[in-house]
């Protein structure tokens, strides 16, 4: 059932749109409304600019660490935290400002 809810957030015709993550495009959701409101955020130290993808953990590369880079749309992001809930991957990024 949550795979299934997992697929309409998704959908391209729902939620989803489609995004560049190291140069491969898949469906995914970018956000920066969540952090507004966000404990999670404010305990990583994200403001409202930064992001939070999410994506199907089998579309995104293999997990990374905090601290380590991910290209999304072309743009440079330092992972702040990548979580994983049944099957599906929240990563907070922190704009790179230095690539």
């Amino acid at each position: 059932m949550l795979e299934a809810d997992r697929d309409v957030f998704l959908n391209l015709g729902e939620f989803g749109e489609e995004h560049s993550v190291e140069g491969k495009k898949i469906p995914a959701v970018l956000d920066e409304a969540v952090l507004v409101d966000s404990k999670a955020a404010e305990d990583l130290g994200l403001t409202q600019g930064d992001l939070v993808l999410f994506a199907k953990c089998e579309d995104l590369p293999e997990q990374r660490d905090a601290g380590e880079s991910l290209r999304v749309d072309g743009k440079g992001f330092l992972i702040a935290s990548w979580r994983v809930d049944s099957g599906m991957a929240m990563v907070y990024l922190v704009q790179n400002r230095g690539r």
